[in-house]
């Protein structure tokens, strides 16, 4: 795993996401920098949407799966635009929110149950005239090794002010 950028060490998902529980899907932030985010959350068994998604075989929703996904790589906007306006990442909510314009080319590969733990990664494809788009993909450990979960080629956010 790369090194952790240093500015994480003050801040958590919670302090940087405009998204908050229940609607928080990103429990620890491993990596970010203006490239990339890598992040995890793992699914308690209570979550609000196992009640009616499948009663008696529970498994995540493909969408929040994307929301999921969807907040990592608002992470990776987040970043730029602090660092671009010198602000620390927790002030970045004050003033704009993501808000995602187009989903593309998503693929999903494995199911995501109760207590199991993905692993999420972004990448920036390009961030201009508050626009950014990422690619990235979702995965959890299994026996040690990566098994995809949720891919995806495109998420396109638009930057709007708050």
């Amino acid at each position: 795993m790369e090194e952790i950028t240093e500015i994480i060490l003050e801040d958590t998902p919670k302090s940087v996401l405009p998204q908050q529980p229940p609607f928080l899907f990103v429990e620890e932030i491993l990596a970010l920098d203006e490239h990339r985010c890598l992040a995890k959350y793992t699914f308690k068994e209570d979550e609000w949407f196992f009640k009616g998604h499948l009663p008696g075989n529970p498994i995540v929703p493909g969408v929040i799966l994307i929301e999921a996904m969807a907040q990592v790589a608002s992470l990776v906007c987040i970043y730029n635009i602090a660092k671009n306006d010198n602000i620390p990442l927790s002030k970045v909510k004050e003033s704009m929110l993501s808000v995602f314009v187009r989903i593309g080319k998503v693929e999903f590969l494995e199911i995501v149950r109760p207590k199991e733990t993905i692993y999420i990664e972004c990448y920036k494809n390009f961030y201009r005239f508050g626009r950014f788009e990422t690619g990235g993909e979702s995965y959890k450990l299994v026996n040690g090794k990566k098994k995809i979960v949720c891919t995806h080629k495109s998420l396109v956010g638009q930057r709007i002010k708050v």
